[in-house]
């Protein structure tokens, strides 16, 4: 049974939370067993809670919290000139055994269990649409518990204003004239509400979520804050200096340094441009120009989006009385991100001083959606680079000690005008850039084929489908993103009904037609004096860029 609720409001919302889903409720079984304790005493693990006081809580601290039991560490800044470098060690390759099994997995595969039958997602079923004073509402009743999900989103984001960020993030940190924001935040919390402004590259979201009885409260407060903002000249200021700060910071990571990149490569030079805020823009952003940012949104025409307990009337009344709506809306048209076409092939090179590269290859032909494709290339991903038992991770890593991280999948379409793409990455050593990148294009291009890892790859492909659940607010993002494709249904009922049918010659037709022979775009972040440039110029004009041209600051 699952524990009853109680204690305080913000008890009670993590507890609701963690027992919405299958895998947290299984992990409270598993928590327990694992430190075990009996189930009745975690069902009743919050009404004990509930109970403790003050006092107890001091007197914990005095007698676990001492001044003799604690260890101090100091952090030193600068580079240690003392740090040996480490030789890379020889690896040897591991012959592959793809079509071997162990006893235990023979045994696990070869034991009879009744299959978990598929659950498809209806939309027309599970979500309502309706309109209040303009607005278009998707609405999913929640009748699990007492939460509320409800959010506004609107067809602007970073690729419109790249200021929104900015301004998001400062008013994070002001009140109003009736509220400071310490006040904001123990409202919330007292409320056992929370709120998030999100900013994506085509729209933002303004999400509130909480105990459904405080929804309203919560509503006033965000809205409050977003009209009434009183602006905060010193915040800002050091807000503006945090953030050239972390800009120069991620300079420094390679990983921030690869996404940079692989951005740079999958959207071209003016995208960056258009989408990042030159050093001297944010320095000359002043309060005003902020939270008119944030407040002329309000102003635009959005989607709201309701997964609670509230009927759809109880919504629609929520909404008139609780949300501020324009009398007339600024429409608001969403354009995507147009994605680079790799009809020739070209290398771009970034200068990074570490031993290990990072590298991938990617290829856009600019062929569009068609989900008669999705049953062959759900599974040719997961054949060739789906996990473990991969064909990437298999020859890459393991029989050829190429690398430790290594992939590659065929990208599918995000939105109704995007294209698929093929995408291929790999962390290894300098000295062995050249080897993995011909290995790669080896395996890319002539796949290895296995009938014991492609009915691995089947069958987990098909578990995975029957043991999905797109549940509650699930719902409404799973909705977003099949309309984002010009669809009206879940995709994965059609492929449940191809894959049985499908065999390895199907992956491997599937592999000529949409992979073998791809003009590539390559990228290498790593240093330049260690890598071989001339061969790397066999595979197309090397361009060099900058970590400005990448970061676009």
């Amino acid at each position: 049974m699952p524990p009853a609720f109680t204690g305080t409001p913000q008890q009670q919302l993590a507890q609701m939370r963690a027992l919405e889903s299958n895998d947290r409720r299984a992990d409270l079984f598993v928590n327990s067993f694992i430190n075990g304790t009996e189930w009745k005493d975690e069902v009743k693990s919050l009404e004990k809670m509930s109970q403790i006081t003050k006092s107890d809580v001091i007197a914990w601290a005095e007698k676990y919290l001492r001044n003799d039991n604690y260890a101090i560490v100091y952090k030193r800044q600068g580079e240690d000139k003392d740090v040996i470098k480490v030789t890379a060690p020889k690896i040897t390759p591991i012959k592959s055994n793809r079509d071997m099994q162990s006893t235990f997995l023979a045994e696990i595969t070869g034991t009879e269990v009744d299959p978990i039958e598929p659950v498809f997602v209806d939309y027309e079923k599970s979500l309502s649409k309706f309109n209040v004073n303009g607005l278009d509402v998707l609405y999913v009743h929640n009748k699990l518990n007492d939460l509320t999900d409800l959010t506004y989103q609107f067809n602007i984001g970073k690729q419109n204003d790249p200021a929104l960020e900015l301004a998001v993030g400062y008013l994070e940190y002001l009140g109003t004239p009736t509220r400071s924001a310490e006040e904001i935040a123990q409202e919330m919390y007292q409320l056992a509400c929370s709120f998030n402004i999100s900013i994506r590259n085509v729209f933002t979201s303004i999400d509130i979520e909480g105990l459904s009885e405080n929804i309203p409260a919560a509503m006033e407060i965000v809205e409050d804050l977003i009209y009434n903002a009183v602006p905060d000249e010193e915040i800002l200021e050091s807000l503006k200096e945090d953030l050239l700060k972390e800009r120069e910071d991620s300079k420094l990571s390679q990983d921030m340094c690869f996404s940079a990149l692989q951005q740079y490569m999958f959207f071209g030079p003016d995208y960056i441009k258009k989408t990042t805020l030159t050093d001297k823009q944010i320095s000359e952003l002043t309060s005003e120009d902020l939270l008119l940012e944030i407040r002329g949104s309000m102003d635009c025409a959005h989607e709201v989006s309701y997964y609670g307990p509230a009927s759809k009337s109880q919504v629609e009344d929520l909404l008139r009385q609780n949300h501020r709506i324009a009398e007339e809306l600024k429409p608001l048209e969403k354009v995507m991100p147009k994605v680079v076409e790799t009809p020739t092939s070209e290398v771009y090179l970034v200068q990074y001083d570490a031993k290990q590269i990072y590298y991938l290859q990617y290829s856009n032909k600019g062929e569009g959606l068609d989900v008669a494709n999705d049953p062959y290339i759900k599974l040719y991903n997961e054949y060739f680079g789906g996990g473990m038992n991969c064909i990437v991770f298999q020859e890459m890593r393991e029989a050829r000690g190429l690398a430790y991280s290594a992939a590659a999948r065929l990208l599918e379409p995000e939105y109704k005008d995007d294209s698929y793409k093929y995408f291929a990455f790999i962390a290894t050593q300098n000295d062995k850039m050249k080897t993995a990148i011909e290995a790669f294009d080896e395996i890319i291009n002539d796949m290895p084929e296995s009938e014991a890892a492609f009915n691995i790859a089947k069958e987990a492909l098909m578990t995975s489908i029957r043991t999905q659940r797109i549940t509650g607010r699930n719902i409404l993002s799973s909705y977003r993103n099949t309309r984002e494709l010009g669809l009206t249904e879940h995709r994965s009922k059609k492929i449940y009904e191809v894959l049985p049918s499908l065999t390895l010659e199907d992956i491997k037709a599937t592999q000529d037609k949409w992979v073998e022979g791809r003009t590539y775009h390559y990228g290498i972040l790593g240093d330049i004096k260690d890598l071989d440039t001339k061969y790397l110029s066999t595979l197309g004009p090397v361009t060099t860029l900058t970590l400005e041209e990448i970061f676009g600051y």
